[in-house]
C-alpha cells in the first residue's frame, strides 16, 4: 500500500473537488487560485474554512478519485 497522495480535495465553486497530486507544499490552495480538477473542469478555489468543507462533493471527481486509488464502488 502506498502512502503517496494521488489527489487531494479543495473547496471550489460551491463543491469539494479533487485535484491531482499531493497538496502543494502541504497547504491548501489559496482563495481565487485556478485549479484543474479530476472531473475535467477548471475551477476557482474558495477559501478553505469549516463551512466550505461541508459543501457537497463533486460526484464526477469522486468517481475518478476512486478509480485512481483502485477502490471498488
Amino acid at each position: 500500500m502506498t502512502t503517496e497522495l494521488k489527489h487531494h480535495w479543495q473547496p471550489a465553486e460551491r463543491q469539494r473537488h479533487a485535484i491531482a497530486g499531493p497538496l502543494p507544499g502541504g497547504r491548501q490552495h489559496g482563495e481565487g487560485e485556478t485549479l484543474d480538477t479530476l472531473c475535467g473542469r477548471r475551477v476557482v478555489a474558495a477559501e478553505s474554512n469549516e463551512l466550505n468543507w461541508l459543501w457537497p462533493t463533486c460526484d464526477d471527481c469522486m468517481e475518478v478519485a476512486k478509480e485512481r486509488v483502485g477502490a471498488k464502488t
